[in-house]
């Protein structure tokens, strides 16, 4: 393909991968069926593809020239563009048959390395405490730190990093870069292919502006690094944006290890091969770093330490020079940092999503053909377009009213979730990637169908006799514990993973299509254009526009093993006992990791045995079990409340029957959204004043429908059962009290003289019923 600028049928994409920790599964997935779907139409047009003649294809073509991508996002892209250059490795496919994966590294890094509890003893996992048995990793997998900076290792070795084993990630990031041969470019990737991953600054970019009543300064924490990647495409095109940026530069032939010197060689010429091939690898080995630095979630994961010197925020000899994602800042070094001194400047960096979860702007300005005008929209003319891909679908309501409460610290808790969630509010970004009639920008985010079944648990049907699908409540089995809930069970990200390729499929299929009078489109043929258009958009996603309207045609072309419709994976769930391993290897991991914050921080012997002492060994009143309490209950409220775990799927819904005619109350969903607010921390039993107030925001939920539910789930026919109740043997300011049956509150020496003391108050109110009927009267207290 020719330059930018010549008049030629290209539609230029960026791909834009939204942070989304374990939810990065899905991710993973969408991108996974895209790379088969390009792969596919290009065997098609070689003619490798038997019984299609590559003449009926439509003709234009298509190329990616930028990938952005934050946290989860950025491994993303990192690992993908790795499996890109890999030649050894081929699609994998179901034992049944059927593409499992097309790119198995970011299979095999998103599905089944990474993980809370490994399924092999020995194995390294999240929970593992390797990482805090004193002893330094080796160098070359050591991925802390970018290789220009030079460690200091502590004999004591090396600190607690994070609340999980973050060597996980380095062991995967370690496996990843592997690769025996590199492939030939794929025509349909760029010639220099830009990869840019945000990253929080920890350390902060100092900014000085001049004004005439005095100076304000700032810093900036939001950063960004940039890669080149040359060899993995051979489209010649052009970024005005991406081209004029600083950034490193890679190549995909350095993955590979190096043929040896040709005899005769040198002591000298041995060692400079040496030199160069072990620079060659720690370039693509800081690649990976930065990647990981991006989805360095704030304490949960280890932050990096990332190498940057002064004049990589400045201008360089050609010219370039840190460019921003916006219309007034893109063409020209408006504002340069206010260095103290020039030099290195190595930082160290947490998640960068906290401060750009989408990333969306360094896609849209990579596609652009001048830094000026926003890319056409139009369908009938847009050559084009970024496609974000945003797993987190699932709405979020506000907090109670009154949440949090105004001490400190319960604001504080709220505070890291809030900037979180502020980095995630893109809105005029998503906007428009939602409408139908706007063809530069694109989402993809994971939707669900389901089949609706009526309280007896039968299948329903629709007026013309099929069955009647609706939209899943809950699309993707990673969003529980708001994201980090896919490491608990390799099921859930396999479940996701796939729903990704399906959602792609459908995607490519039904939105990502211009009409044929688009230029791109119209000089295809027009058996192209019959054979290859789009499927009718839903009835929701009609839009305005008269060209989108009219018959639209694909923008990729689904032929070959892509054209074979991907199974909806079933909703998965994780058995008891799997659920039950977790509190055993999450207390060990407790233990270890505040010993090593302990000896790591508290010198004085007093303070370091109290600390140790109430933290670790105190069975009763110790942090240790208030901690496991509060995260074993988490895990399994939001298992129970999305269906997640084995026997809670065919609990049955609230019903009412009048004049003959039974009404579904609460459904299932509802039902367990009941159940998991049952599960609470203090493992003690609640009423239905307590659950109801975690329940609010959602209309169907009054006092009355709650009490009845948790009753509902005392009969007999309930008994057995993973979601069957039980009544404390005592109460509450007069009201009862429920638990899971399965989970009865400790008895304890507080709730046996509650216990005791109820029969005695129930003892008192039988021998004199009518001073209880007066104070209910009344309204006194009890």
């Amino acid at each position: 393909m020719t330059s930018d600028a010549a008049p030629t049928r290209e539609f230029h994409l960026g791909l834009t991968m939204s942070g989304a920790i374990s939810a990065g599964a899905y991710t993973a997935g969408v991108f996974d069926f895209l790379i088969q779907a390009l792969d596919e139409w290009e065997r098609a047009k070689r003619g490798g593809i038997p019984g299609l003649d590559a003449a009926a294809l439509p003709d234009h073509f298509l190329g990616i020239k930028v990938i952005s991508g934050a946290s989860a996002g950025a491994i993303t892209g990192a690992i993908g563009a790795v499996a890109l250059a890999d030649e050894g490795r081929t699609p994998r496919l179901f034992p049944n048959g059927g593409i499992q994966c097309w790119l198995p590294k970011l299979y095999e890094a998103w599905v089944e390395k990474v993980q809370l509890c490994a399924d092999a003893a020995g194995e390294v996992d999240f929970l593992s405490t390797g990482d805090l048995d004193g002893a330094w990793p080796k160098p070359d997998e050591d991925y802390f730190a970018s290789s220009k900076i030079r460690q200091e290792q502590d004999k004591k070795g090396p600190p607690a990093m994070s609340l999980l084993n973050s060597r996980l990630l380095d062991a995967i990031a370690h496996d990843a870069l592997k690769v025996a041969a590199v492939r030939a470019p794929r025509a349909y990737l760029s010639e220099n292919l830009h990869l840019y991953f945000t990253l929080t600054n920890l350390r902060g970019v100092p900014y000085r502006l001049a004004f005439t009543g005095g100076d304000y300064h700032m810093l900036s924490h939001g950063d960004r690094a940039h890669f080149i990647v040359t060899g993995l495409g051979g489209w010649r095109t052009q970024s005005v944006f991406c081209d004029g940026d600083l950034g490193a530069g890679l190549a995909a032939a350095w993955l590979a290890p190096p043929p040896p010197p040709a005899p005769p060689a040198s002591d000298a010429q041995i060692a400079a091969a040496v030199a160069d091939a072990a620079a060659k690898r720690d370039a693509w080995k800081d690649f990976t770093i930065c990647a990981l630095a991006s989805a360095a979630f704030p304490v949960g994961l280890s932050a990096r330490h990332v190498f940057a010197t002064t004049a990589d925020y400045g201008v360089d000899a050609q010219g370039r020079f840190r460019r921003y994602p916006d219309e007034a800042l893109a063409d020209t070094p408006i504002i340069e940092p206010n260095w103290a001194a020039k030099g290195d400047f190595p930082f160290m960096t947490a998640d960068g999503g906290t401060i750009d979860n989408d990333p969306f702007e360094y896609a849209r300005f990579g596609v652009k053909a001048d830094l000026k005008p926003r890319n056409d929209p139009d369908p009938a003319s847009a050559d084009r377009a970024v496609i974000m891909i945003s797993p987190f679908a699932e709405p979020k309501p506000p907090l109670a009213q009154g949440m949090p409460a105004p001490d400190v610290v319960s604001v504080f808790r709220r505070l890291m979730p809030s900037l979180i969630d502020q980095a995630r509010f893109k809105p005029g970004e998503l906007a428009l990637a939602l409408k139908p009639d706007h063809a530069s920008r694109y989402l993809i985010a994971p939707s669900r169908i389901e089949i609706a079944r009526d309280a007896a648990g039968d299948r329903m049907l629709d007026e013309t006799g099929r069955e009647k699908e609706l939209d899943a409540r809950y699309a993707i089995a990673s969003g529980l514990l708001g994201g980090f809930g896919g490491f608990v069970a390799r099921e859930f990200r396999d479940h996701d993973f796939q729903l990704g390729r399906r959602n792609c499929q459908r995607f490519l299929q039904t939105y990502f299509a211009l009409p044929g009078v688009n230029p791109l489109i119209a000089a295809s043929s027009d058996a192209a254009k019959t054979a290859f258009r789009a499927l009718a958009l839903p009835q929701t996603d009609a839009a305005p526009h008269a060209a989108t309207k009219a018959a639209r045609v694909c923008l990729i072309p689904l032929v070959g093993s892509a054209q074979e419709e991907v199974a909806a994976p079933q909703w998965p769930r994780i058995s008891q006992d799997a659920f039950d391993r977790l509190r055993p290897r999450i207390a060990r991991r407790y233990d270890k990791t505040t010993t090593a914050l302990i000896e790591a921080n508290i010198t004085n012997f007093v303070q370091y045995w109290a600390f140790r002492l109430l933290a670790t060994s105190f069975p009763l009143i110790g942090a240790k079990r208030l901690a496991l309490d509060f995260v074993d209950a988490a895990i399994l409220s939001d298992l129970i409340r999305r269906d997640q775990i084995e026997g809670f799927a065919d609990v049955p819904c609230l019903v009412e029957t009048k004049d003959g005619a039974t009404r579904v109350v609460l459904d299932r969903d509802r039902m367990r959204a009941i159940l998991a607010a049952i599960v609470h921390p203090s493992n003690q039993p609640r009423s239905a004043s307590m659950v109801l107030n975690d329940l609010k925001g959602d209309p169907a939920f009054v006092y009355q429908s709650v009490k009845d539910a948790l009753d509902r789930l005392t009969q007999p026919d309930c008994a057995g059962r993973r979601y069957a109740i039980m009544r404390a043997p005592w109460r509450a300011w007069e009201e009862e009290l429920y638990a899971l049956a399965a989970r009865p509150p400790r008895l304890g020496i507080v709730n046996a003289y509650r216990t005791v003391r109820q029969k005695i108050l129930d003892g008192l109110a039988a021998r004199f019923p009518g001073a209880r009927a007066r104070r209910e009267e009344s309204g006194a207290a009890p």
